[in-house]
C-alpha cells in the first residue's frame, strides 16, 4: 500500500472515530435550544408515584438521567427542531440511548433505554419546567 493511500486511510479513520467520540458535555442540539434551565418536574406517564423535581442547570443532563457521573462519549442520531436522539457510551458503566420530544420549551417527553452496570432498563418521563431554581415561581 502506498504511503499517501495509507495516510488517507488513517486520516479517514481518525475523522470517523472523532465523530463518534465527542465529549459528552457538548450538545448544542436544535431541539434543546429553546428549552430553559430551571426547576423541572419529571414523572412516569400513568404512574401513581409523585413527580421528582430537580434543578437543571444544563439541559444536556436530561439525556443522561442515568449514568450522570460516568465519563461518556456521545453520538447524535437525530437532531431536528422538535426531536433529538443521542446515544452515550460510558466504558465500564454502560450505554444509554435517549430521545427527547420537545412539545413546548416547558414540556418534554423523554424516552431512554440502555444498559447500566450490566442491567437493561427502559424509562419514560413527562418533564415540565415548573420555575426557576431556588424558587417556586412560574
Amino acid at each position: 500500500m502506498g504511503g499517501s493511500l495509507r495516510w488517507g486511510l488513517a486520516a479517514a479513520l481518525a475523522i470517523a472515530s472523532g465523530a463518534v467520540a465527542q465529549p459528552a458535555a457538548a450538545p448544542s442540539l436544535m431541539a434543546m435550544q429553546p428549552v430553559a434551565t430551571g426547576q423541572w418536574s419529571l414523572r412516569s406517564p400513568g404512574s401513581a408515584e409523585a413527580a421528582r423535581e430537580s434543578c437543571i442547570a444544563d439541559t444536556a443532563v436530561l439525556f443522561r438521567l442515568r449514568l450522570r457521573a460516568a465519563q461518556c462519549s456521545r453520538f447524535v442520531i437525530e437532531d431536528t427542531p422538535r426531536i433529538a436522539t443521542v446515544h452515550y457510551t460510558c466504558p465500564g458503566a454502560g450505554h444509554v440511548r435517549t430521545t427527547i420530544h420537545v412539545d413546548t420549551p416547558r414540556a418534554l417527553r423523554i424516552e431512554s433505554e440502555g444498559i447500566v452496570d450490566g442491567m437493561p432498563f427502559a424509562d419514560a418521563f413527562e418533564a415540565r419546567r415548573v420555575g426557576s431554581c431556588g424558587g417556586r415561581g412560574r
